[in-house]
């Protein structure tokens, strides 16, 4: 009796350990960053352990601004806000985040990922206008130069970003 006792632990034992280190191996590796290009602000999120882009978020909003991301076993989760002087202020929410998908909300409005990863998010007249665009972000260098190079391939991103200048 004894030892179909210690085969039983041995075995729950063994089988939890698998589980926990199958979580580990195919969590994602989760990280983000921000930068300004022009007189406009992006944010970004990697959820692919290759550091891929998998959204990105461009605001005329130049002021404080900030992200954060945590992963976990039981979930994940990325967030941030931009904001301005004046205090307009926009905040951003990704729960639960897979590529082009998860609980993606911007000013606590939803949008579906599968139209696209790339949001340009405009405040000009007081109002927040969000325009989603669904484009290739597989190549694009997550710096300033990298960003720069991708609005050059983008006309609306390169409009988003002359007409930011343009209320300044």
């Amino acid at each position: 009796m004894r030892k179909r006792i210690i085969i039983t632990v041995a075995i729950i034992g063994g089988l939890t350990v698998a589980a926990v280190l199958l979580l580990f191996m195919f969590r994602t590796g989760m990280g983000g960053g921000a930068t300004s290009v022009g007189d406009t602000s992006v944010q970004y999120v990697s959820i692919s352990r290759d550091g891929r882009i998998s959204l990105l978020i461009w605001s005329d909003l130049t002021g404080k601004g900030g992200s954060s991301s945590e992963g976990g076993l039981f979930g994940s989760s990325a967030q941030g806000f931009f904001s301005s002087a004046d205090g307009r202020r926009v905040d951003w929410k990704w729960k639960a985040p897979k590529e082009k998908g998860g609980d993606f909300q911007i000013n606590g409005i939803p949008h579906d990922l599968a139209n696209g990863t790339l949001f340009l998010v405009s405040t000009k007249g007081g109002q927040v206008r969000v325009t989603q665009l669904d484009v290739d972000l597989s190549k694009v260098q997550s710096d300033k130069q990298g960003f720069e190079a991708f609005a050059n391939t983008q006309p609306k991103v390169a409009q988003f970003i002359a007409e930011a200048a343009g209320q300044k």
